[in-house]
């Protein structure tokens, strides 16, 4: 999925917790090379949906005694 889908119209989604972050940091169209860009420029570019991907699991894991 392509950070930038505006670009080829195709829907970005974002999760919810990536908005509180100063910055986000990508793949730059190889395995190798990175972009580093501040989550505000790049919701004012790509116009993501933000939408609750994850959640917190907490561990069941009785502590020992």
């Amino acid at each position: 999925m392509p950070p930038f889908g505006n670009l080829y119209d195709v829907p970005t989604y974002v999760d919810k917790t990536l908005t509180q972050e100063d910055y986000i940091v990508f793949e730059a169209g190889t395995h190798t090379d990175a972009i580093k860009l501040r989550y505000q420029d790049y919701e004012q570019i790509a116009k993501p949906r933000v939408e609750d991907f994850s959640f917190k699991v907490y561990s069941t894991k009785r502590p020992e005694s």
